[in-house]
């Protein structure tokens, strides 16, 4: 069994040190609210609770609903927490009918990938081919970029109040996105050539400006519908130093409102790296290199590079790890 590790980065720059850590937002760290409950659906109990405009965990903050109105529980909007992986397709009966999207604002919780992503001692698990693996009893992010209250910016993200570097995150399609691209939903149409669904991340520096990475949820290709269905990183490392994260989806299902095909999009292990410190010296001259392991913008891994980016993690006697990005 193959594993990618949740990092602790050192760089050397300018003749310096400085001390960089790469954080991964834990679900299983509620600082607000201090615990997370679930229905018997998987949903977040307080979904549809207007109190509670920001999430967080540990030092990662991400916005629920900051309109601050659920009108009579009816909406939600931003990042909510679930459970479950439920893939379901509801948009259809039993005779496999389609029934538009009565259901789906029911089932709104689903993860195509089957659940949160499977850890193993610490270690994010994939399986021989390097696919990442889900448990179903694992939490995750459902994200749903919504248009009432807050416009294009629903969807935050920060970390610690200060300025941070994105790293990237795994993410994956919503059941209600998915399916209502293969047969439609009653709102959205079942995609044709050259469709497709784009997840959009915004990088908003300090002095106001933006950068955007943006990952492919859905297409249509040769009249292949493929769709990002099993957890893969989206790597966000080329947004730079920023205050602020914001999602948003674009679709080419859309009418003069905006997107038609549904906005939801699933997310688990956003990573980020912060600059803890300045000019300081090395104490690790004494080190012996343990392992050399590389991995892939997939999230495979090898001990020998790929093709294109590596992440190469260098293991020590001591038990740390030191990483650094290179192309080969």
């Amino acid at each position: 069994m193959k594993k990618i590790y949740t990092l602790a980065f050192s760089a050397l720059m300018a003749g310096s040190v400085f001390a960089q850590q790469v954080v991964t937002l834990d679900m299983g760290n509620p600082v607000i609210p201090q615990s997370i409950e679930f229905n018997e659906i998987g949903a977040w109990t307080g979904a549809y609770g207007e109190t509670t405009p920001w999430l967080q965990f540990g030092d990662f903050k991400l916005s629920h609903l900051l309109g601050g109105a659920s009108y009579g529980g009816s909406y939600w909007d931003g990042f909510s927490p679930a459970v479950g992986g439920d893939t379901t397709d509801y948009g259809i009966d039993a005779e496999g009918n389609i029934i538009g999207s009565s259901m789906w604002t029911t089932y709104q919780w689903g993860c195509m990938a089957g659940g949160g992503i499977k850890m193993e001692d610490g270690e994010v698990a994939v399986d021989q081919d390097g696919n990442v693996l889900a448990d179903a009893e694992a939490p995750y992010f459902v994200a749903n970029w919504g248009y009432y209250g807050y416009g294009d910016q629903t969807n935050q993200v920060t970390y610690a109040d200060q300025v941070f570097e994105p790293v990237g995150v795994y993410v994956c399609n919503a059941p209600w996105t998915y399916y209502g691209c293969v047969h439609g939903d009653g709102y959205a149409r079942a995609f044709v050539e050259g469709d497709h669904i784009d997840l959009n991340a915004v990088g908003v520096a300090e002095d106001g400006s933006e950068s955007m990475a943006s990952f492919r949820l859905v297409e249509v290709v040769d009249g292949e519908l493929k769709a990002a269905n099993a957890w893969t990183w989206f790597d966000l490392s080329s947004l730079g130093a920023v205050k602020s994260v914001y999602f948003t989806v674009s679709s080419t299902d859309a009418n003069q409102y905006g997107n038609v095909s549904a906005n939801y999009f699933c997310m688990d292990k956003l990573q980020v790296k912060t600059v803890e410190g300045s000019s300081l010296e090395r104490v690790d001259a004494d080190r012996q290199i343990a392992s050399v392991r590389y991995v892939n913008l997939s999230g495979a891994v090898s001990d020998v590079p790929f093709d294109g980016v590596n992440v190469v993690l260098t293991t020590y006697d001591d038990g740390t790890v030191d990483a650094a990005k290179v192309v080969k």
